[in-house]
């Protein structure tokens, strides 16, 4: 675990996640769980690097529980619990979540004893809560708590000085004081070259000289930092780009020895497969074949249905074509006859007309008398025809009053026999009213109907 920190620090990570991850073995084996959480925190930290956030939070919440569990038997086993809680408050901090990282610094007080002696052994609890109030922009608070912990981390050989130097040039910086702000970015800067404190935070610091000297209209010493700010991330990526070359080859190597081992097991397994390959194979043909039979069988038996339904069909649809042709044959046959008998009514009362002008002239006391019989004849001749035309054209009365409801009884009659296609002096004749009549008939049902002049009454009439 030394070795890993070590290693961090001077920002070797492929050696440093060597060494965590045997250290975790190691914690395991001996059973040695006080030194989990640590183990944890640290390749938290390194996947962090590679902004790796799901490997960071499990590992981070993973030592978190196994720390918890060893306070809870053990009140001085505090150290790992602390570096947890405080870990994961960096790691909120970093994406943003200064609320949430307030609170888990909070829990990093989870005693009186660590209350006491927080200000001189952990003065890095007072530097990350002065950095999230200058996140928070409460300036006042930011230097109360960011100067004290820089005093007292100056007599610790910590890497965390790198850290709240950093803060410190931040506070300054907000605080438009460029001096201090350069001085305090210098410390860091040095802290990083000389003790190769936290070089990850160099491209960083350099760049943030830069942009203060350019401000300071010192454009040469502002491109020089700009510079080196470019080559330490540079140097950085490349270094992150040799870790996960290396992490990939480990993988690798680890997959290479599990390929082997899997190939031992397939080799035993091979016959073992093959017999269930072959009586699966077996299964199937038979589970096909039987299918087949099967599907073969409904497939005949619905050909036959099929067939036997469509004889039916077109055995109904001949059978349906007789009787419409039986009915049409019927329906032209009644017309005529309906015709025939309307024509003989018209010659008959053109003789009774005759005969009634002749009584009239010879015997004029007769007439009125004959004359009241003959209407009331011709009703009884108009209501056997209404009844012949009806049985002929059922429908017709039906569909002309649903369709033209005001129209008067003596305007279906008209409509009747314009449907037969008499002209206007038989229509008279038939109804026993002067042709005039027939016209001013006519021109009410177009008008009730609303039919146009262009439109025809009798093709109109025909159509029901």
């Amino acid at each position: 675990m030394r070795m890993s920190e070590l290693k961090f620090e001077q920002g070797n990570y492929s050696l440093s996640f060597d060494h965590a991850w045997e250290g975790l073995y190691f914690s395991d084996k001996a059973e040695k769980r006080y030194w989990k959480p640590d183990l944890h925190v640290l390749l938290a930290k390194l996947y962090n690097i590679f902004n790796m956030d799901e490997e960071v939070y499990f590992h981070l919440k993973e030592g978190l529980s196994i720390a918890k569990d060893i306070y809870s038997r053990n009140e001085d086993a505090i150290k790992p619990l602390i570096s947890c809680y405080m870990n994961l408050a960096v790691k909120e901090r970093e994406s943003g979540n200064f609320k949430t990282a307030l609170k888990y610094l909070d829990s990093c007080l989870v005693n009186e004893k660590v209350i006491e002696n927080k200000q001189v052994d952990m003065p890095f609890i007072d530097a990350e809560r002065g950095y999230l109030m200058l996140k928070l922009e409460d300036y006042n608070e930011a230097r109360n708590y960011l100067y004290p912990s820089y005093k007292r981390a100056l007599s610790l050989p910590v890497a965390y000085k790198t850290n709240i130097a950093m803060y410190l040039g931040e506070l300054k910086e907000a605080l438009n004081e460029p001096d201090s702000a350069i001085y305090y970015y210098s410390r860091s800067l040095n802290y990083i070259d000389r003790r190769n404190f936290r070089p990850d935070l160099k491209p960083e610091v350099l760049s943030r000289l830069s942009k203060l000297f350019y401000n300071k209209q010192k454009y040469m010493r502002s491109r020089n930092y700009l510079k080196q700010s470019q080559k330490a991330s540079d140097s950085l990526l490349q270094l992150r780009n040799k870790t996960n070359g290396e992490l990939f080859e480990i993988k690798d190597s680890y997959l290479q020895s599990i390929y082997e081992k899997n190939e031992q097991l397939a080799q035993q397994e091979s016959v073992i497969e093959e017999n269930k390959e072959v009586q699966f194979r077996l299964k199937m043909f038979l589970a096909f074949a039987v299918l087949s039979v099967i599907v073969i069988s409904i497939i005949y038996r619905m050909r036959i249905k099929l067939k036997r339904t469509l004889l039916a069909k077109q055995e109904a649809e001949h059978q349906a074509m007789l009787k419409e042709e039986q009915t049409k044959a019927e329906i032209e046959g009644k017309s005529k006859e309906l015709t025939s008998y309307a024509l003989r009514l018209i010659d008959k009362e053109k003789d009774i007309d005759e005969l009634l002008d002749v009584l009239k002239n010879e015997s004029p006391s007769n007439y009125k008398a004959m004359s009241y019989k003959y209407k009331k004849g011709s009703q009884d001749l108009w209501d056997s025809f209404n009844l012949r035309f009806t049985e002929v054209n059922e429908a017709f009365y039906t569909q002309l009053k649903t369709k033209h409801p005001d129209l008067s009884l003596t305007e279906r009659k008209h409509c009747a026999l314009i449907k037969l296609k008499f002209g206007t002096k038989e229509m008279a004749r038939i109804l026993n009213i002067a042709t005039h009549s027939v016209h001013i008939s006519r021109s009410r049902i177009r008008k009730k109907i609303g039919l146009e002049r262009s439109e025809s009454l009798e093709d109109y009439i025909a159509s029901f």
